[in-house]
């Protein structure tokens, strides 16, 4: 009868065990699904930030180009003068 007591309590102590096992289970998926959408909106503003730099350096390219032009003819100016 002693051994069936311990095996009772046992069982019960593998019950609650294997509950809060589920519940932490369950926490840490909830967690998971978060860190994944937040990985996937930082992806997405890093994304959105690199394409923002990169039109950056071209409109900057574009304008040192143009200031360029622009002192090229200026000299030509000056020495037709």
């Amino acid at each position: 009868m002693m051994y069936l007591e311990e095996l009772e309590k046992k069982v019960l102590r593998l019950i609650s065990k294997n509950q809060e096992l589920q519940t932490q289970l369950l926490a840490i998926t909830k967690e998971n699904e978060l860190l994944r959408e937040q990985n996937g909106q930082f992806q997405a503003t890093l994304l959105k930030e690199t394409s923002a730099a990169q039109a950056l350096v071209k409109e900057k390219a574009a304008l040192a180009s143009g200031i360029e032009e622009l002192l090229n003819s200026i000299n030509a100016l000056e020495k037709a003068h």
